[in-house]
């Protein structure tokens, strides 16, 4: 009887102390705008290894384990927030938010069993803040939500949702959708097969759509198959299966479609005007490439198969197919410049 009295006691003591955290976090942690994002789409569709906000690049280090570091736009002023390998790295004021990448496992509280979950810290390092230890896919902070593909083992991948404050834990769509691009409240996805003939929603489509995570309803806005829709300035880039993975740019405004290259794209980023994208992996061509959002001055950055391309307001950054320990970047604009990035 003692026994048990001590184990009921253990666990009333610890469902106390996390009720009482749970409301602390609840009363101190700050919301955001409606239509706060936490990182371009491109950026997290790519990873989501870096993300500039306010001044500042967040990004994990390839130099050291991927760990989360912070620097200066111009890559001054080098430092280490979190010895934990991260991706989907998203920010807002206060918090960086992130899911690991499964390189390592870290240490410290929130960071034990295994190197897989949903985390946040503050940008100055340290409380940490663990929404999931599930395995988790891309995540996106819009607004004071973590929009997120969360894998469950009974029931596979969906894409849920949780409060910063780590309230309101809900399932959004019950099927592995990307919220990586989103804008004004609104994110962009394209359907995907749910892998289930009874599933409840049929996203065999691969239309584009539009979840509006205000009010939860979700309109069909294109319907042409396509891949990785990428929200810029008013208009969606994206790889159209129908013509074997060319870029093409989409104007919500006017429904034109546009055609940006013949060329089979694996991968793509834009932004500040300006489009980066890896040519077929598979030809002996190969090579990442650059274009302004017209499709025209195209330009050869460096021959061969590159992955992870993360934008910031300075430079392009990409890692070798062949090998992730060794991160590269280019000047967004101007010359070409491709280097080895050191910090």
């Amino acid at each position: 009887m003692k026994v048990r009295n001590i184990i009921f006691a253990i666990v009333s003591i610890s469902l106390l102390a996390a009720l009482i955290v749970a409301s602390v976090l609840k009363k101190n942690m700050p919301m955001n705008e409606d239509y706060y994002v936490g990182n371009p789409g491109g950026n997290l569709y790519n990873g989501g290894l870096f993300c500039e906000h306010e001044g500042k690049v967040y990004f994990s280090n390839s130099n050291d384990n991927g760990f989360l570091y912070v620097m200066n736009p111009d890559e001054t002023d080098v430092k280490k927030i979190a010895g934990v390998s991260v991706e989907s790295i998203n920010v807002d004021k206060h918090r960086v938010y992130y899911a690991l990448s499964g390189q390592s496992t870290g240490s410290g509280l929130g960071y034990l069993r295994k190197a897989t979950g949903l985390f946040s810290v503050k940008k100055s390092g340290g409380d940490n803040i663990c929404y999931t230890q599930d395995a988790v896919g891309v995540s996106t902070l819009i607004g004071s939500y973590l929009y997120y593909q969360h894998y469950d083992k009974s029931r596979g991948t969906y894409l849920d949702r949780i409060k910063i404050d780590k309230s309101n834990p809900s399932t959004v769509i019950a099927a592995m959708i990307n919220p990586g691009s989103a804008d004004s409240g609104y994110i962009y996805y394209a359907g995907v097969p749910s892998g289930d003939n009874n599933h409840p929603n049929d996203y065999k489509d691969m239309y584009l759509h539009m979840y509006d995570t205000r009010t939860g309803t979700d309109t069909t806005l294109f319907e042409h198959q396509m891949y990785q829709p990428i929200y810029d300035n008013g208009n969606i880039y994206y790889m159209d299966l129908e013509t074997k993975y060319q870029l093409h740019r989409y104007n919500l405004a006017t429904g034109e479609d546009v055609t940006l290259t013949d060329e089979r794209v694996d991968m793509f980023n834009v932004g500040s005007g300006m489009i980066y994208y890896q040519t077929d992996s598979s030809s002996p061509d190969a090579a990442l490439k650059r274009m302004t959002t017209d499709g025209t001055d195209i330009e050869t950055v460096a021959t061969g198969v590159y992955c992870d391309i993360n934008m910031t307001s300075n430079f392009v950054y990409f890692h070798s197919f062949e090998s992730k320990s060794m991160m590269y970047h280019q000047s967004v604009r101007g010359g070409i410049n491709m280097m080895a990035f050191m910090p």
